[in-house]
């Protein structure tokens, strides 16, 4: 009460011009609180409206990925699918496509006239365990390290001393395009002098397998096939 009779005593005293004056002062105040919890609430409503805007950004991007999220997720399985029912060594993957290659001209000492005919295959392959996100070490030839995954890439190793240049990409070729889990990894050529259209070859050609999460340092029979010849 004291503070209103104040008050009310205070413009009691004050002159008209002045009470004038008060009011405006009064009314300016009022409106400057008012434009500043105004433009406080806009700020905060358009930093809310901001994120819903982003939110659905996102989720219309999100639902854009989809099918291709969908379409990876549908090739990685079939590729775990394709490696974990893979048998085949790559020997003998590779030794079915150099037994349908045939020879376009004479090579010295072949046998016969494929490319099975003038090969030579390493004694021993090279088994190195697929760690997804770790860096590869390559396990010594013919052993088998543990893998988290449980996925081998081996690797075999074959030589040519002499092949017409032509077949030898022809083979190279059937590996890119064909079906099978196999793909070179190394690949050494040299020409042979006494015939420009032949060269000196050493390939590896490696392939994928599902040996159990974790498995032991068995060797596989892959690791321990002994060379024999061109073919089987």
């Amino acid at each position: 009460m004291k503070l209103v009779d104040s008050f009310d005593a205070m413009v009691a005293r004050m002159t008209q011009r002045e009470r004038r004056l008060f009011l405006v002062l009064a009314a300016a105040a009022c409106g400057t609180v008012l434009v500043a919890i105004f433009l406080a609430m806009s700020a905060v409503f358009g930093s809310i409206q901001d994120e819903i805007d982003h939110g659905r950004t996102v989720m219309a991007e999100a639902r854009a990925l989809e099918p291709r999220y969908k379409e990876l997720s549908d090739q990685k399985k079939a590729i775990e699918d394709a490696i974990r029912g893979n048998k085949s060594t790559a020997r003998s993957l590779v030794n079915d496509l150099l037994k349908r290659q045939s020879m376009s001209s004479d090579v010295p000492g072949a046998l016969g006239d494929t490319l099975a005919d003038i090969v030579s295959f390493e004694g021993k392959t090279t088994d190195t365990p697929v760690e997804v996100g770790k860096s590869r070490k390559k396990a010594a030839k013919g052993k088998s390290k543990e893998s988290a995954t449980g996925i081998v890439q081996i690797e075999q190793g074959l030589e040519f001393k002499e092949v017409p240049s032509a077949d030898l990409l022809s083979l190279l070729d059937q590996v890119e395009q064909g079906k099978e889990i196999l793909f070179v990894t190394r690949l050494d050529l040299a020409r042979k002098f006494n015939n420009m259209e032949h060269v000196r070859a050493q390939v590896t050609v490696a392939t994928f397998q599902f040996q159990g999460g974790g498995g032991g340092g068995d060797e596989t029979p892959a690791a321990a096939t002994e060379a024999s010849g061109a073919t089987e």
